[in-house]
């Protein structure tokens, strides 16, 4: 046998077809180039397939024009058969919402489950909430959502045609909308009230929400998240299933929350700004102050700091059941130690396993006076065993936390250190902070300090405060005096 003959190639039909079926389907069609006899064999693929998902990597690679083309001809490949998902990255102009709607229609004739309609394609920005390319939002039919198949909806630039049909969606499990800018407080609290079997909810970019409640003895809610709806004023909930909260944004909204006891995890981050972005901070931390996974952003340390006094009876509010607590916090100052410190000492963390603390690259900075060695001396750590810190600098300040810890935690068993991308890749920069921190004195002789990532991660993997632009071209705007122009529609690019 030579040595370059295609053995694969050889193979039956049969074999090849089952080989092919495993892949996906991006693969699949990659596959065709490899020779004659594989170039249709990505068909196969796709009629078998029960999950069709269209994403950056198709979508980015086609005009529009393209990919409608693309696309009716994969559905019309797939026949008639049964589909479970089906998703899609694009950003339509009009004359392609007929084919929109096509394509949402035939899905859901195939009994599909589980359904994306990410119509953001492009550059977009939470930051300014606008998409900077004119084009109008989908509006769908009420028409179009006639069955109850579906249990996994998310909807990304598209709205609710008004009034909305919610009884569409008595068999959703799990529905994300973002960036519905038609969205109002009565659509939402019919969804919530219609979804009866709704167990994960997640709201981003809604601008016309000022008011939401999720409210109801019956409701089976376990996770609820908000993300960057900068109208709200206030939020009502009441959900004796409530597992998991999610709050990014400004959090100076009026709330009451009834009935969370069974919350365990909960993510508090103000969004960027001053600490007047953060007023409502800690009377939402002492609902919550039963979780034993929480992620907590530095503005919120900075207003329980600076308004202990107003809440010198309700303080020390001690975390009793936390046992793994990450910190969200700006580039570290000595007036960030000083709230970190302080922290600990207002919110006391007894059963605290595990803490995470991820640097931003933000330069905000609050000045607050205080002595450290004031506030330290009977903060201790009994149960801290694993310590992560991120974007590691190497400054004095950063160095001093670190030595923090490593004095007050009396069974810590390691602490990872992952330096930022200005040194990781820097030894000798590396080898000073070694031997900087290996002069620092232990309060656990089985301390290790470790100068490299590892594995285990925080629960709230996602920071929402990274995910200022997203899908298609990537953009990052700091300086806040650039006036954008929209992007005008080229119809040669059609």
């Amino acid at each position: 046998m030579g040595r370059g003959e295609d053995r694969i190639s050889n193979l039956p039909n049969e074999i090849l077809q089952s080989i092919i079926c495993l892949m996906p389907l991006k693969y699949a069609i990659r596959a065709s180039t490899l020779s004659k006899r594989w170039r249709h064999l990505w068909r196969f693929n796709l009629i078998s397939s029960t999950s069709l998902q269209f994403g950056e990597d198709f979508s980015c690679n086609q005009s529009p024009k393209q990919f409608v083309a693309t696309l009716d001809r994969y559905l019309q490949l797939h026949g008639d058969r049964n589909l479970d998902k089906f998703g899609i990255l694009f950003s339509p102009f009009d004359i392609f919402s007929p084919n929109l709607e096509n394509w949402v229609a035939t899905v859901l004739a195939k009994g599909v489950k589980e359904l994306e309609l990410d119509l953001s394609q492009g550059i977009s920005s939470s930051a300014f909430e606008f998409c900077m390319d004119d084009r109008m939002s989908f509006l769908i039919p009420n028409s179009l959502f006639n069955g109850n198949s579906l249990t996994h909806l998310s909807l990304s630039r598209c709205n609710f045609s008004d009034p909305l049909d919610s009884a569409n969606f008595v068999g959703l499990s799990s529905l994300s909308l973002d960036s519905m800018n038609l969205l109002t407080d009565a659509m939402l609290t019919n969804i919530v009230k219609y979804c009866v079997s709704l167990e994960s909810l997640f709201i981003k970019r809604c601008e016309l929400l000022e008011f939401v409640k999720f409210v109801g003895d019956k409701l089976k809610l376990r996770k609820l998240v908000i993300v960057d709806c900068r109208t709200l004023l206030a939020i009502k909930i009441l959900a004796p299933k409530l597992e998991s909260f999610v709050y990014y944004g400004w959090i100076s909204f009026r709330h009451l929350f009834c009935n969370v006891s069974k919350v365990n995890d909960a993510y508090l981050c103000a969004d960027t700004g001053g600490e007047e972005y953060a007023v409502n901070f800690f009377s939402i931390l002492s609902d919550l102050s039963h979780v034993k996974v929480l992620t907590i952003c530095s503005m919120g340390l900075v207003h329980i700091v600076s308004q202990q006094h107003e809440y010198s009876e309700e303080l020390p509010l001690e975390l009793c059941n936390l046992q793994e607590l990450q910190l969200v916090s700006d580039a570290i100052s000595e007036e960030q130690i000083y709230c970190i410190f302080s922290f600990f000492r207002l919110c006391p963390s007894p059963f605290l396993e595990k803490l995470f603390v991820q640097i931003t690259s933000d330069s905000y900075k609050e000045s607050i006076s205080g002595s450290v060695e004031e506030i330290i001396t009977d903060i201790v750590f009994p149960n801290l065993k694993f310590i992560k810190i991120t974007n590691f600098g190497g400054s004095s300040a950063e160095l001093k936390l670190v030595k923090f810890f490593l004095e007050k935690a009396i069974v810590l068993e390691s602490i990872f250190i992952l330096m930022n991308d200005c040194h990781i890749s820097n030894n000798c920069f590396q080898r000073i902070i070694e031997g900087q921190l290996s002069v620092i004195p232990k309060a656990s002789k089985d301390a290790h300090i470790v100068i490299a990532d590892c594995a285990l991660n925080p629960t709230h993997a996602t920071l929402y405060h990274e995910e200022k632009y997203r899908n298609g071209t990537t953009v990052n705007f700091h300086d806040e005096s650039i006036i954008f122009e929209s992007i005008p529609l080229d119809q040669n690019f059609l």
